[in-house]
């Protein structure tokens, strides 16, 4: 049993919604870290399978909170106001990592005094024991140094949050996640992490998996490709506002591209709205902008891969798994396998 204090060190906040067939390996990955979170929170946004009868199972270690539907930005918010860390751990669901997770991150956090540790990641399959990957994992090395984070953020980097922990402070100062947006809470969050100075170090000593299946969505609300479409519209128009609003910080270029991003964006939702409509002017203006952004990213993406042998963006530093994090994810049960 983790005993909790007045205030606990570290928490972890798990949304979850229909995932009673992986949960249960998520929580024993956080459960048995090599320095156990103090508090480990599992918001359950309206289940209609077997979880919470699977996630009560894992009392007292955990704490339930159970909600109707709202979708995960409202689920990873409720915990948030709940948890009492000065630590906060972001983790979804379907997810594992490795057991000294939170030791190194926590270790790296307390000795340089940043807001942020973030450390590399591997999109898999899991499957027959095996964890089967097609590209390289991800943030193998740090952002390069001579540019601030949110300068890679506008020019393609991102990350998910089940590689990160998160200082409370930072994430009480940049506010919480927007609830209107759905699945890309995280990535506006980050980007508002940003811009508030928080502080990045990069801790290469350990391995979250990001599992691929076939329903990557914490939450019912989170489905439906009009719904994506819409989302991804509001996100665009989100970073747009927020480098508009800091023009010092960013270039014309970025402007522009973002613009682009905005056009490639409603193009998309007017597929829905508009099918087959080429008379307005314009559906055909951000159709020709989000023709240029499509055949840049292709581009780029070939560039990238004959590079690296990645097609993502150089800063994600993409390599090859190393011999120590082949014998993390063997400490998990799994052997990494490369998939043709």
């Amino acid at each position: 049993m983790i005993h909790l204090g007045t205030e606990a060190t570290v928490s972890v906040i798990i949304p979850n919604y229909n995932r009673v067939e992986l949960i249960g390996e998520t929580l024993n990955t956080i459960l048995n870290q090599t320095r156990p979170p103090e508090e480990v929170i599992v918001v359950d946004d309206g289940s209609t399978d077997d979880s919470v009868a699977l996630i009560r199972t894992f009392a007292p270690r955990i704490r339930l909170i159970t909600q109707m539907n709202a979708g995960p930005a409202a689920a990873r918010n409720r915990g948030f106001a709940e948890a009492r860390g000065r630590y906060i751990q972001f983790f979804d669901s379907d997810d594992l990592c490795a057991l000294n997770k939170i030791e190194v991150q926590l270790a790296a956090l307390e000795s340089t005094g940043a807001d942020v540790a973030y450390s590399p990641w591997l999109q898999a399959e899991i499957r027959d024991g095996l964890v089967l990957y097609r590209e390289l994992p991800l943030q193998q090395g740090p952002l390069p140094a001579r540019h601030p984070p949110e300068f890679y953020f506008v020019r393609s980097w991102v990350t998910v949050f089940q590689p990160c922990l998160f200082r409370r402070a930072v994430l009480e100062k940049a506010g919480p996640f927007r609830e209107d947006l759905k699945p890309s809470e995280d990535s506006e969050l980050l980007f508002r992490i940003l811009l508030s100075g928080a502080k990045l170090v990069h801790v290469p000593d350990t391995l979250v998996l990001y599992r691929l299946h076939r329903s990557n969505q914490i939450s019912g609300s989170a489905l439906g490709s009009r719904a994506r479409s819409t989302d991804w519209l509001n996100y665009t128009k989100y970073i747009m506002k927020a480098i508009e609003d800091n023009p010092g910080r960013f270039s014309p270029l970025d402007r522009l591209v973002w613009l682009a991003e905005v056009a490639f964006a409603r193009r998309q939702l007017n597929q829905f709205d508009c099918p087959g409509t080429d008379r307005d002017k314009e559906f055909l203006r951000s159709r020709l902008t989000s023709d240029v952004l499509a055949t840049f990213r292709i581009l780029r993406r070939g560039i990238e891969r004959r590079l690296s042998g990645s097609g993502f963006h150089a800063c994600y530093q993409p390599r090859p798994l190393g011999v120590w994090q082949i014998n993390l994810l063997r400490e998990i049960g799994y052997e990494p396998q490369r998939a043709c």
